[in-house]
């Protein structure tokens, strides 16, 4: 069994890294030929575009990172947690939202929040509480109950 990567390539940089591998291997046919390495000037010109890091960030905000860490096989003990909350859960009538999906969630103020949920759980009293992490908010912790 191969080992497990620390990081899983996803984003635009393997587009990037695939054409400069091959720009790469097209120099050293060139060279191995007994041809000129360099770049016609007029190639320069058209291969090569300026861009403010400003908008390089903002392609990145947009896009997000181009790794992101693996997730952790859930073990069978969480695993037969997580079905026992949910069976106890949807025998109750209380609503059950899978981690990962992105909700709006209706505020007092009568507007609607974008957010993701991060979790579930079993509150003290046996509902099922929600953890929802809301866009613009990363790495604060609100928990609902949702309906």
């Amino acid at each position: 069994m191969a080992p497990q990567a620390a990081c899983v390539n996803e984003g635009g940089g393997v587009e990037r890294r695939a054409a400069h591998h091959e720009r790469e291997r097209q120099r050293r046919l060139l060279e191995a030929a007994g041809g000129s390495t360099e770049p016609a000037a007029e190639r320069e010109a058209t291969d090569v575009e300026a861009v403010s890091a400003a908008d390089v960030l903002a392609d990145v905000e947009e896009s997000g990172p181009n790794y992101a860490l693996p997730t952790a096989r859930e073990g069978q003990r969480e695993r037969r947690e997580r079905l026992r909350v949910d069976e106890t859960a949807k025998q109750a009538g209380h609503t059950i939202v899978e981690t990962g999906t992105h909700v709006e969630i209706l505020g007092e103020q009568g507007l609607w929040w974008p957010a993701t949920i991060a979790g579930r759980e079993e509150d003290v009293d046996g509902r099922l509480v929600h953890e929802v992490e809301y866009d613009g908010y990363q790495g604060e912790q609100y928990w609902h109950m949702l309906v």
